[in-house]
């Protein structure tokens, strides 16, 4: 190879290199935060779900609670858990593809286990009966298929896949107690808040950002938030009905 020419790919291949490392580079911001409630919590106060009724659920240890509302009243000030956070507006025309990994639902004790969860759209749902009694999985989606079907022994899964951004309701015509939110998203930057109540949206490219908090009982507030690239910003929501 003549030594000029050599040169020229060393050069070309440097600068693609370094376009690559520089668009990895770019995708490093983080916007993070937690929920906060301020009001009367004794409003909201847990009852205790009765599951007699199927043998196999009675049978369960655990008492089952209701899930509209559960506050982390270890926290202070006191958070919200079960609040979606995810990017509402702001990456433009940036497409993502989605992960290999499944995301798996179980019906276990009689619950929805996660009770509030996302997933890409054309990433795979494993639904799972963890239970040796018959449930039944009903969507209450008005954009992707509503399914509803019946998983009547332990061990039965199923999986399924969503193809449109959506938010909807699971419940289970069996057990009416049972229900789960699930939110589909065309990109990876959603969160759950659990037991501290706090969410952490990774991997940003840098830009401005509607950032949208979403509870079942509270409804949604969103905000305007900023990054650079390599930046950490905060973003606390206060639901204070």
């Amino acid at each position: 190879m003549h030594r000029g020419k050599a040169i020229v790919l060393a050069l070309v291949g440097a600068l693609t290199m370094g376009w690559g490392c520089q668009a990895m580079a770019d995708d490093n911001a983080v916007i993070k935060g937690k929920i906060v409630f301020k009001g009367d919590v004794a409003k909201y106060k847990r009852s205790t779900i009765k599951t007699n009724k199927d043998p196999q659920c009675k049978k369960s240890k655990k008492k089952i609670g209701t899930y509209a509302v559960i506050f982390n009243k270890k926290t202070d000030p006191i958070t919200v858990r079960n609040v979606m956070v995810y990017v509402k507006d702001g990456l433009g025309d940036r497409t993502y593809k989605a992960p290999d990994e499944p995301v798996l639902l179980t019906q276990f004790g009689c619950e929805y286990k996660p009770h509030v969860f996302g997933i890409m759209a054309g990433q795979t749902l494993t639904v799972k009966n963890g239970d040796a009694t018959n449930h039944n999985i009903h969507f209450q989606s008005k954009v992707n298929t509503q399914h509803n079907f019946t998983q009547p022994k332990k061990g039965m899964t199923k999986d399924l896949t969503l193809l449109k951004e959506d938010t909807f309701f699971v419940k289970c015509d069996v057990h009416p107690w049972m229900g789960c939110h699930i939110q589909v998203f065309d990109h990876p930057f959603f969160a759950v808040t659990g037991k501290d109540g706090t969410f952490e949206l990774k991997g940003l490219p840098a830009g401005k950002y509607t950032i949208e908090a979403f509870h079942e009982k509270f409804g949604k507030m969103s905000m305007t938030v900023e990054v650079a690239s390599g930046e950490t910003k905060t973003a606390d929501f206060t639901y204070a009905p």
